[in-house]
Order: C-alpha cells, then structure tokens, then sequence
C-alpha cells in the first residue's frame, strides 16, 4: 500500500521502564512522548548482546472432529499467545536490580538484599527498535533472574504483556517514532 509505513522493527536502541500506573488512559503518540521524556521512566541502558527479543507464542484453539467423518467441525474460544519482552541486562545498578528483579536496595545504592519467598513485580516496559519503531507494555508481569552471561551476573528478564485493569488501555501498542512528539 503506498504512503503506508513499513517496519521491521530491528533489534533494540532504547529500552525503559516505569510503574504498572504509568499510563491511564488508552496510549496516544504524544502521551509516550510525555511520559518518556519525563522522570517516570527509568532507561534500562545496557542489553546485553544478542539477548533481546519480543515474542509472541502461537495462539491455542481446540477444535472438534466429527466421530462419523473424522473431519473438523467446529472449533473451541481462541486462547492468544503471549507478548513477551526477553533480554539480558549486563550491567546494571542496585535500583535497577531491586525494581525487576525485588528485594531491597542497601545504603541507597552500595548493595542489594533478596526479598523472601515469590516477588510479584508488575512494570510497564517501552522499547525503540532501531528502525524507530516504539513498542508499549503497559502493564506486564516481570520475572528475572541472575545468570551467569559470558563471565559476568546479568540481569535475565522476560516482561510477559497482561490485561491492565483499565479497560481504555490495551495490552500492546505501536507506534512509528513519527509519532511520538510534544503536543
């Protein structure tokens, strides 16, 4: 189609992330500009190499065959996959180890204590393609990890997109980074 933007959405340029509460009404270009630019967002500043993917796994449906003919005949309620963030943060400060990962930032920044049992960490996740390409989490189940990465202790994350409670805002947004301006 002509006129039409295409995209690729290429690997990661920026990354960032805030509160779960960051974004309260459905997600318009100029409302991503604001909140990027405002001190809300945390930039998440190194991936590590070749670590950094969205996925999204193959939605599910039952289907049900006709006994008599063996052929399918109707099918079940479609179940989406999951969106998901993937990445590796190689370098990193206590903060930002305390935000995805829980427990607790020692001496304001001079260390870091794991919380007890399960943490349930909930963010919105923003990231910019390097074909400027800006993809929204906002509202996504955070799970990380230490892992042992090419000598060092990364950061593993995998932000898992969810339904916000909100029903004005969706679980997933794109936008063309021609979009993303002040007013």
């Amino acid at each position: 189609m002509a006129g039409t933007v295409q995209l690729s959405a290429i690997d990661i340029k920026q990354l960032w992330y805030a509160d779960s509460t960051a974004i309260s009404a459905d997600l318009t270009g100029s409302a991503l500009y604001t909140l990027i630019s405002g001190d809300d967002v945390t930039e998440i500043t190194n991936v590590h190499q070749d670590t950094w993917t969205i996925d999204e796994t193959e939605p599910t449906q039952d289907s049900y065959r006709n006994q008599l003919s063996g052929n399918i005949y109707r099918f079940g309620k479609k179940q989406m996959g999951e969106v998901t963030f993937n990445f590796t943060i190689g370098r990193y400060d206590y903060p930002t180890k305390a935000a995805l990962l829980g427990g607790t930032v020692i001496n304001t920044d001079k260390g870091w204590k794991r919380a007890r049992g399960s943490v349930d960490i909930k963010k919105c996740l923003i990231a910019l393609t390097m074909d400027d390409q800006y993809c929204v989490l906002p509202y996504a189940n955070v799970v990380a990890r230490e892992a042992s990465t090419d000598g060092a202790v990364g950061l593993a994350v995998v932000a898992t997109a969810m339904e916000p409670d909100n029903e004005a805002i969706m679980p997933e947004y794109w936008f063309d980074a021609s979009e993303v301006t002040s007013g």
